[in-house]
């Protein structure tokens, strides 16, 4: 099981690196464990999982053959009924879940337009907003946000490894309920940060981090669509609660 886990798992990577034009990219735990492995403790790194794509509408058959390719099974009943927005295949007991145009768990956030700005990957700003949108963190997506952080550079403009904060601050800006989730989730992590971190120095450039990117969201102008949604608040839910497929 391990040697064909590892076939396919090899096989889609090489497609990424080999035809990095192509709209097809990491996000996950995979696409973290890319950018940090061998620059952050061990503690946080985490074991692989499950693998999860971005493509977008025009690529998705290119990417349905290439699965089906190297011999993953499609969820047959699943994409026939979420096939515009989402896919899933299988390879043993490991799932492929594959986004298209928009990644929506708790939020919806449209990613169309961002996927050719990193190798490989997501750019650093929407894969750290990827897992700040879930409203119930667990302790293995606050490692993979600390691990980012702690080997990402803040900037203020899309570059390679690093995260875009005004991007981030003006994504919050624009949708309430996705601005109150991310912070939730700051706030979680500045709580949580001695149980996930032991080294005081790594806790300090973090709990820095996570203050400078607080800061750009605070000062960024919020619209119109945010400032009325804010007079509602927390009496009405801002999120939906994703089902496991």
């Amino acid at each position: 099981m391990k040697q064909l886990e590892n076939r396919w798992d090899d096989q889609i990577m090489d497609y990424l690196v080999t035809n990095p034009h192509m709209s097809l990219r990491l996000l996950g735990g995979r696409a973290f464990r890319l950018h940090v492995v061998g620059r952050v403790p061990d503690v946080l790194i985490r074991p692989l999982g499950d693998l999860d794509l971005f493509t977008i509408s025009k690529e998705r058959k290119v990417v349905q053959e290439l699965l089906e390719t190297i011999g993953l099974k499609g969820d047959r009943e699943f994409n026939l009924l979420n096939g515009k927005t989402r896919l899933l295949y299988y390879a043993n007991h490991e799932k492929v879940d594959v986004f298209i145009d928009e990644f929506s768990l708790c939020h919806r956030i449209d990613l169309r337009e961002r996927i050719h700005l990193e190798a490989q990957t997501l750019p650093l700003a929407d894969l750290l907003l990827t897992k700040l949108q879930i409203v119930e963190l667990n302790r293995k997506d606050m490692i993979d946000l600390v691990a980012l952080l702690l080997v990402a550079p803040l900037v203020e403009t899309d570059q390679p490894s690093a995260i875009n904060i005004r991007y981030l601050a003006k994504m919050l800006a624009k949708d309430w309920g996705l601005w109150r989730t991310c912070t939730k989730n700051l706030q979680l992590l500045v709580n949580e940060m001695c149980t996930l971190i032991a080294d005081e120095m790594q806790q300090s450039k973090v709990l820095e981090k996570i203050n400078t990117l607080q800061q750009a969201i605070d000062l960024t102008p919020k619209s119109a669509a945010w400032r009325m949604r804010s007079v509602v608040g927390e009496r009405v839910r801002w999120y939906e609660l994703p089902e496991e497929p």
